[in-house]
């Protein structure tokens, strides 16, 4: 189904796993989907290599998060597979399942900010959940390479309308960036993905001891010192519409990566 010209993304036919696998019913992705279509920035052609993995990654995140039964899993290869961040610890498929894809992905996150070891599954999915009401939508930028190794930048957004740890966000835009490696097999089963961005500068907004700014056009990944990036950080401050025009040049698409038009 098409929204605003963007394709819903593809988990494929949640009604073909049984009952008895899901953790607390068959989850309903409605609001999670129109959160994507409206904040996207990519749309991704029909057939492409860009769009399968990215289906292919949300439906790994749809049966990490939902389906408790990981033998039901149909993303990844089940002898092999592991996740790791950053260079951690590499979970095995019992772990992973076990902690939750959020315990995994922060597993060695500064601890006074997330301290993974002392959360649950469920802990570390009610914080973000509370956090983000209106959901937390995954988009897929590029892929750099293509199989057995999948390399692939990608972007993670949210209207902060919710509170996490006692500060009450105002709805403002928070973004993650970050780049993956996925290994898969001649069937594209996922073998062991490695997961690399800074989860730091995205709890300091969350905690109200940074701006929202301060994620925005993935200067967690570039830094401050990007020229493109300073020219737009200085085109918004004066509220002229270079910004727009310096990061369309920096993406070669003329059009500013953030506009939640379509």
């Amino acid at each position: 189904m098409a929204v605003n010209n963007f394709l819903e993304p593809n988990r494929g036919d949640l009604s073909k796993y049984e009952s008895h696998v899901w953790r607390s019913g068959m989850p309903d992705y409605t609001i999670a989907n129109m959160a994507y279509c409206k904040g996207k920035t990519k749309n991704h052609m029909a057939g492409s290599l860009e769009l399968l993995v990215e289906n292919l990654v949300k439906t790994w995140e749809m049966e990490a998060s939902h389906v408790k039964d990981t033998s039901a899993w149909t993303t990844i290869d089940h002898a092999n597979y592991t996740a790791s961040a950053n260079g951690g610890k590499k979970f095995d498929l019992a772990e992973a399942a076990h902690v939750g894809n959020y315990n995994v992905l922060m597993d060695n996150t500064n601890k006074e900010l997330y301290n993974a070891q002392e959360e649950t599954f469920e802990s570390s999915h009610h914080a973000f959940r509370n956090a983000f009401p209106e959901g937390f939508p995954w988009e897929l930028l590029e892929v750099m390479s293509g199989p057995p190794k999948v390399a692939f930048t990608w972007r993670h957004w949210a209207s902060f309308a919710g509170e996490y740890r006692g500060h009450k966000g105002e709805g403002q835009l928070v973004e993650m960036y970050g780049f993956c490696v996925a290994t898969v097999n001649e069937s594209l089963k996922v073998q062991e993905l490695e997961i690399y961005y800074k989860p730091e500068d995205f709890l300091r907004v969350l905690e109200g001891k940074a701006h929202a700014s301060t994620l925005s056009h993935g200067k967690s990944l570039v830094g401050s010192g990007c020229p493109v990036m300073r020219h737009a950080a200085a085109a918004n401050a004066n509220g002229s519409g270079a910004a727009a025009h310096a990061i369309g040049v920096a993406n070669g698409s003329g059009v500013c990566p953030h506009s939640h038009g379509a």
